[in-house]
């Protein structure tokens, strides 16, 4: 299972969560850029925290296939929309 984190500046961390190493308590690791990081330990709860907003911040995916089409929908600059403003004659 693959993951992301939001972070509170607005970015974002992947990785994968790799095993369950107790009840209630997993091996994830990060993904580096240069190099392989070590695993950590991520209890549940932590995985299921959210903002004051109530926002989850982790966000899992079965493939990292799916977790990359998240993050190019996440990447990509919004499109403006126009709104006509002219009040139609009848």
């Amino acid at each position: 299972m693959y993951f992301t984190v939001d972070a509170p500046d607005g970015s974002y961390s992947t990785g994968q969560v790799i095993r369950l190493a107790a009840e209630g308590l997993y091996f994830v690791r990060f993904d580096g850029n240069e190099v392989t990081l070590p695993l950590e330990l991520v209890t549940v709860g932590e995985m299921l925290d959210t903002t004051e907003e109530e926002y989850k911040l982790w966000r899992f995916f079965d493939t990292i296939e799916e977790r990359d089409t998240w993050i190019e929908w996440l990447d990509a600059p919004s499109k403006p929309r126009v709104i006509s403003l002219v009040k139609p004659t009848n």
